[in-house]
């Protein structure tokens, strides 16, 4: 496999991202309301309004569409490591869906395209990386660990500014 292959592939990330934000939106302030947001975390039914997620989501996909476009631009070390970032960020998240579907017994928003298109393709993406030599395996290992760690506090971060921006 040739390294053009990666980049013919990696135009997909924001429009598989965008198609799961798609899913997860329309049901995601009721969700997070009933099994989130009770009186221990009565802040969150604020930064999960309908209008601050729809910010949030779109941000973040404005967000992973500039890096992949910077990505097939530049093709640095930087614009790579923030691409590789984004797959894994949107890997752990897929992994996410599956994990509240088994805690909570039932669908979650967001897991059927996390199931079909998410994870397939984080996978896949992940994998071509590793093939063409673009990553080394402990690296990836390491940007998957800075994921699982750093994907609650990113949300958090794009809902706060979302409320901050949307008053």
């Amino acid at each position: 496999m040739n390294k053009d292959r990666f980049y013919q592939i990696l135009w997909a990330l924001p429009i598989i991202f965008a198609i799961h934000n798609v899913e997860e939106l329309p049901q995601l302030e009721s969700w997070a309301n009933e099994h989130v947001a009770g009186n221990s975390f009565s802040f969150l039914r604020e930064l999960y309004s309908f209008h601050s997620l729809t910010f949030a989501m779109i941000l973040l996909t404005v967000v992973v569409t500039v890096v992949v476009i910077l990505e097939y631009q530049f093709r640095n070390k930087l614009t790579f490591t923030l691409t590789m970032l984004s797959a894994c960020l949107l890997f752990v998240n897929g992994w996410t869906h599956i994990v509240q579907s088994m805690i909570f017994q039932s669908y979650v928003p967001g897991l059927i395209s996390a199931v079909l298109l998410l994870l397939p393709y984080t996978t896949f993406l992940l994998y071509l990386s590793l093939k063409t030599n673009r990553i080394r395996l402990k690296t990836m290992g390491l940007y998957v660990g800075i994921s699982v760690i750093g994907m609650v506090p990113i949300i958090f971060m794009f809902l706060i500014v979302s409320k901050w921006v949307m008053g």
